[in-house]
């Protein structure tokens, strides 16, 4: 068996011992909210704060009601521009506070 191939395997062991211990969700939330400055840019990352997940729910706090209204129009379009970010789709809701 060639090294790739003993990497595939590898992975794929690594990849299913991942998603059944839900560690994988996990990463991935952790990756939206650390990388949420690149997802939305300055002004929406500079004004939202409090980043967190209820499983597969994003909530967040908006400084202000008018950016709040601006969100929710967008919450598709945000949650879009996520899972492209991030190659998967795992949010079904975006919550703003």
């Amino acid at each position: 068996m060639s090294n790739n191939q003993e990497f595939k395997k590898l992975s794929e062991l690594l990849n299913e011992y991942l998603k059944k211990e839900k560690i994988d969700q996990k990463v991935l939330k952790a990756r939206v909210i650390s990388e949420w400055h690149n997802i939305v840019g300055p002004h929406i990352f500079k004004n939202t704060y409090n980043l967190r997940f209820d499983n597969d729910t994003f909530i967040m706090s908006v400084r202000s009601d008018v950016l709040r209204q601006e969100l929710l129009f967008m919450k598709n379009k945000l949650i879009q521009n996520i899972h492209e970010y991030v190659k998967t789709e795992f949010i079904k809701d975006i919550i703003f506070y």
